[in-house]
C-alpha cells in the first residue's frame, strides 16, 4: 500500500489533464482513466489513484506538515498549500512488484512546477 501527497503551491502549473498525459507517457503499460478530479492508473492486478483535494481542511493539514517537517527549505511553501494531489493505492503489494510504478508516478508529480511531494505518514519530503 502506497501513498503520497503533491502539495500545490500558489505558483503550481499542475492540472489533472496534463498529469493524465504525463502519466500515460511515463507508464505506457497502464490504462489511464481521467474523470474530473480523479485519475486511475491500472494494470492487471494493481491500480493507483490520484485525486485532487481542494477541501477547506487541506490548508490546516499543510500547516501541521510544515511544522513537523520543520526547518525544511520548503516549509513556508508547504504551510500555504490549500490544494493537493493525493496519490494512493490500497491494494497490497507484498513483493513490491509495483514499487517502481509508484515511484514513477511520484516522479511525474515532481515534474510540475510548484508541487512539493511529501510522505503524509512521516511527514517528510520525497
Amino acid at each position: 500500500m502506497y501513498s503520497a501527497f503533491g502539495l500545490l503551491t500558489s505558483r503550481s502549473d499542475f492540472t489533472m489533464a496534463e498529469a493524465s498525459r504525463r502519466l500515460s507517457a511515463k507508464l505506457p503499460a497502464f490504462k489511464v482513466e481521467h474523470q474530473g478530479d480523479t485519475i486511475v492508473l491500472s494494470v492487471a492486478d494493481w491500480e493507483i489513484h490520484l485525486t485532487l483535494n481542494e477541501s477547506p481542511h487541506v490548508i490546516d493539514e499543510s500547516r501541521e506538515m510544515a511544522e513537523r517537517i520543520g526547518g525544511a527549505e520548503d516549509a513556508k511553501d508547504i504551510e500555504s498549500c490549500d490544494r493537493r494531489v493525493e496519490l494512493s493505492s490500497d491494494i497490497p503489494d507484498p513483493e513490491m512488484e509495483h514499487f517502481n510504478d509508484y515511484l514513477l508516478a511520484i516522479e511525474v508529480l515532481q515534474s510540475f512546477n510548484g508541487l512539493i511531494a511529501v510522505d503524509p505518514r512521516e511527514p517528510s519530503l520525497l
